[in-house]
């Protein structure tokens, strides 16, 4: 029966009942406690009302036996009737109140339940685990967070008190430690700890557990939970690694300033001096602190130097510039020495205020003597110039009649349909045009057979014995050279590889076969032309005189002592440009005279002269350059081909002195980044020197220049089979003005060995242990300068 239908009828019973005893208690015939039977009628009420409706029911009760002894008993009242009708009410009335406080107990159950249920929804709905432990710290009660972060059944876990399995084993210990310590005393337990959660990983928890007195045992319960702190812990720990990562950057930061060699330090925006490393101590003796408290660094500095110092430094802070400084700092020997002040600011923010000076001050003391020293030695090397003056001027009037014109002699031949086949063996891939042309010789007969001779001048064709001109334009060129083919190899090979000089000895067959030695060199020009000039060897003195000039050009290429060569240089180099151009100027000459002036021809005559003169003037300007100390511009060297051109070019001296050159060269060597002609004067002056070192010297006179290739240089050896060089002259060969010749003035190796650092490498002498000197130096690879 539901509640809405129930209430009714009970209600509707209860009155009834009351009704029916009414009724019996009104008939007077019954002398019985009809009365009791409301108690019935209250049970009803009780069983569907509240308490009030209850205490209204044993009210109208009470009223209904009083009425109905009134109606009965009131005309003859007893004692008997008046204790019946007395007990009923007093029976309805306990009756009343026993199941108004039945009621009540009732709601108070009820309002406990709910309570309850209350405290059982909260702790349930709290994100932490909370639970409740008895005196002996043994848990009572897990909420369900338990489960939903451990992932285990909270009742198993309570009925095994198998709680501690979640804790991780390496924090039991501590765990046991603390809490018993804390059930004992009664004190609170907060302690982290790792615990497991659902997924199996290892989360940090809060554990806090507070004692607490409970009126209903009478007994010191704890009341605690669980709150995780993994992020909390995880952060603290990442913290501590970087303060620990921080502490150690620090004392790094101190090892490296006061191990650096130099002294380190620091300034605000105004200047003032805030940090000195140690190394401040070491060299001025002073105590660092004392000296940033007073300020008066600036004490140690030469008197002479310190107002610059004091300008420098004002004006560079006020500029918020960069600030440098050179001045004398005395030591703590007493000593003054040179240093270098170096400080740039640093900004740290938007304010001009946020500024701090970093710097430091070098020990610059052998340098500025080095340069006082060097100063006095170019005063020397002046002096020694002047004195060697006059016997220069004398060389450069031996040399003049090379400047006479009439004398040389020169050829141009037309390259552009040969470079034309050049150009498709180089796009098919090949790199080594000699070899490929050695493999394939009917490549080189057409090749040879594309060159041709375009002109001549007079002087070339009465050298070899011709009457004019035509005659030996008409020859194929391979054929006017004992070695012709080898020559027009060379200079195919120019063009190959980019090469715009060649010069060398060959013997020019001239008519009737006759043998004229020459001195050649050969100019690649625009348009495929190459231009030759020729000079006759046929006079041994006038041989001599060449070969020396050549080798004083490139045996003494430094702007004190190779004045002389310079002059030899400008003659051999400024005869064949100005040759071209007096041939040049007479052939436009006949050109405008003509009756109808070939405007052309004369206009390419011209543009010919324009560029001789800007050779000549790049000749002279070369030659300048090397007399006031610069550097020539550098280029690609193949070593193994100037090795070869260099034997080639002091043969003469070989032979007249009986000595043998070999080059040495086991595998192809990379090219090097230098100056050709300065490496050229280091191997001239290297094997002039070790042929002068075996003059007279009976059995084997040999000289070897060996290439090899290792890492990432080649190593140059030019060696001899001579008597070596004297133990106490070795360490003196590279010091200026020292020589062992009568008429040497010591700057030859002085000369080489700064040429041969020029290009990154470092010249070294040795005994050999067989007998003979060895002079070495290594250069790097072009690939590994440039890259």
């Amino acid at each position: 029966m539901t509640e809405p239908i129930r209430r009714p009828v009970f209600l509707m019973l209860a009155t009834a009942l009351a009704a029916l005893v009414f009724w019996i208690d009104s008939i007077a015939e019954y002398e019985s406690s009809v009365a009791i039977l409301y108690l019935a009628a209250l049970v009803l009420v009780s069983a569907v009302g509240s308490g009030k409706e209850v205490t209204r029911a044993a009210q109208g009760c009470v009223a209904l036996t009083v009425l109905a002894w009134v109606v009965v008993h009131l005309h003859d009242p007893k004692a008997a009737s008046i204790l019946r009708c007395l007990f009923a009410c007093i029976a309805i009335g306990v009756t009343a109140a026993l199941l108004v406080s039945r009621k009540r107990l009732e709601a108070t159950q009820q309002d406990l339940e709910h309570s309850r249920a209350e405290v059982d929804l909260f702790a349930n709905s709290v994100p932490y685990v909370l639970w409740r432990s008895n005196p002996r710290g043994e848990i009572e009660y897990l909420n369900a967070s338990w489960t939903a972060v451990t992932g285990l059944d909270r009742l198993s876990v309570l009925e095994g008190q198998r709680y501690n399995d979640v804790v991780h084993p390496d924090d039991i210990p501590i765990l046991n430690e603390t809490v018993s310590a804390a059930v004992a005393n009664r004190t609170v337990t907060n302690l982290k700890v790792r615990i497991r959660q659902a997924n199996g990983s290892y989360r940090w928890m809060q554990i806090y557990d507070n004692p607490a007195y409970s009126p209903l045992t009478d007994q010191v319960e704890r009341f605690g939970g669980l709150s995780d702190v993994h992020d909390e812990v995880v952060a603290k720990q990442e913290l501590q690694v970087v303060r620990d990562e921080l502490e150690t950057s620090r004392t790094e930061l101190v090892n490296f300033t006061d191990s650096v060699p130099q002294i380190l330090w620091r300034a605000d925006h105004s200047g003032k001096i805030d940090f000195f490393n140690r190394r401040y101590t070491e060299i001025t003796g002073r105590d660092v602190q004392a000296t940033i408290g007073r300020q008066d660094y600036a004490d140690d500095i030469h008197p002479e130097d310190r107002e610059k110092f004091s300008r420098v430094w004002k004006e560079a802070i006020s500029d918020r510039s960069e600030v440098r400084a050179t001045y004398r700092l005395r030591h703590v020997t007493g000593e003054y020495r040179w240093m270098s002040l170096v400080g740039r600011p640093v900004q740290f923010g938007e304010s001009p205020e946020e500024i701090r000076y970093y710097g430091g001050v070098s020990d610059i003391h052998d340098e500025v003597t080095s340069h006082q020293k060097v100063k006095e030695l170019n005063e020397t090397l002046e002096q020694r110039v002047a004195e060697r003056t006059s016997e220069l001027m004398l060389t450069e009037q031996r040399y003049a009649g090379l400047f006479d014109v009439s004398n040389m002699t020169f050829a141009e031949m037309d390259f552009s349909k040969a470079e034309t086949m050049l150009d498709a063996i180089k796009d098919s891939g090949v790199t080594d045009l000699r070899s490929y042309m050695a493999a394939h010789p009917d490549e080189l007969a057409r090749t040879l057979g594309a060159i041709r001779t375009t002109r001549v001048n007079d002087a070339l064709a009465r050298l070899m014995g011709y009457e004019n001109v035509a005659d030996l334009v008409a020859n194929p060129p391979a054929q006017n050279a004992e070695d012709g083919t080898e020559v027009l190899l060379r200079q195919l090979e120019m063009y190959y590889h980019g090469v715009n000089h060649i010069d060398g000895r060959t013997v020019l067959v001239g008519k009737a076969g006759r043998r004229i030695p020459v001195y050649f060199t050969v100019t690649r020009l625009s348009d495929g032309l190459h231009l030759s000039s020729h000079l006759d060897l046929s006079e041994q003195e006038r041989i001599e005189q060449m070969r020396q000039a050549a080798q004083a050009e490139m045996a003494r290429a430094n702007r004190i002592a190779t004045v002389g060569a310079f002059s030899a240089s400008i003659a051999h180099e400024l005869n064949q440009p100005i040759t071209s151009m007096v041939f040049d100027a007479r052939t436009g000459t006949r050109m405008i005279a003509r009756e109808n002036p070939d405007i052309e021809g004369v206009d390419r005559i011209l543009q010919r002269m324009e560029k001789n003169a800007q050779r000549i003037s790049g000749i002279v300007q070369r030659t300048r350059e090397n007399l006031v100390g610069r550097r020539r511009a550098v280029g690609t060297i193949d070593l193994h081909r100037l090795a070869l051109e260099t034997r080639d070019l002091i043969d003469h001296d070989l032979k007249r002195a009986h000595v043998e050159l070999e080059v040495v060269c086991a595998t192809a060597v990379p090219a090097i980044m230098g100056d050709q002609v300065e490496l050229q004067q280091v191997f001239v002056n290297l094997v002039n020197n070790a042929i002068d070192a075996m003059r007279g010297q009976q059995g084997v006179r040999r000289v070897t220049i060996e290439l090899v290739a290792k890492d990432g240089a080649v190593e140059v050896r030019v060696s001899d089979t001579g008597p070596g060089i004297p133990e106490e002259y070795i360490q003196k060969l590279f010091e200026p003005f020292f020589t062992t010749k009568a008429t040497g003035i010591g700057m030859g190796l002085e000369i080489c060995r700064s040429a041969v650092a020029a290009m990154g490498g470092q010249l070294t002498v040795a005994n050999l242990p067989a007998g003979g000197a060895c002079f070495a130096f290594d250069l790097p690879f072009a690939v590994a300068q440039t890259s």
